[in-house]
């Protein structure tokens, strides 16, 4: 005779709920706040390194003069404001964690965080990026920018999610 658990059911609620922050975090990602925000914060980043980098809020527009002197706009917009990576992460996070056993409090603070992280992260490798298309030029803008962008994302991505998983799993909630 073998011994078999019951099956957990999955917490619907606790999902929803996450989807519902994560909507809301979504539509801030795609107001003008968030890129006023992100724009802000990059332009401080960049002259607090000894970049000269100006802020045009109404056109959503970062100028750098670049080392070989041109001068280059880059544009915040829903493409810069990590939405993907954000709806990704929210996606995975909602129908995995969401749906498991535990505390949805610790849940919500997780995902809360995570989207915090995430954002910074964001702002970050803007401010990376602008930084190696000053010193390299602009080609290396599309590369660094489009390529290896979504590595440095995947990044935090996966550390945010496996941190919550296993803060779940730490609460003895998965056994």
């Amino acid at each position: 005779m073998t011994y078999s658990e019951p099956k957990k059911k999955p917490r619907f609620k606790h999902a929803l709920i996450l989807v519902l922050l994560a909507v809301a975090f979504t539509l801030f990602l795609v107001s003008g706040y968030a890129w006023d925000l992100i724009g802000k914060t990059t332009t401080w980043i960049l002259n607090s390194v000894g970049i000269r980098a100006d802020y045009v809020s109404p056109l959503y527009l970062i100028y750098v003069k670049l080392i070989e002197g041109s001068l280059v706009g880059f544009q915040v917009l829903v493409e810069c404001s990590g939405l993907v990576t954000v709806a990704i992460f929210s996606f995975i996070y909602t129908f995995t964690i969401g749906l498991l056993k535990g505390s949805i409090l610790n849940k919500v603070l997780w995902f809360l965080l995570s989207i915090g992280v995430g954002f910074i992260w964001n702002i970050n490798r803007l401010a990376f990026v602008i930084i190696i298309t000053y010193n390299f030029g602009l080609s290396a803008f599309s590369s660094i920018h489009y390529l290896i962008g979504p590595f440095i994302d995947f990044l935090w991505v996966t550390t945010m999610w496996s941190l919550s998983m296993s803060r779940l799993k730490k609460e003895g909630n998965l056994t």
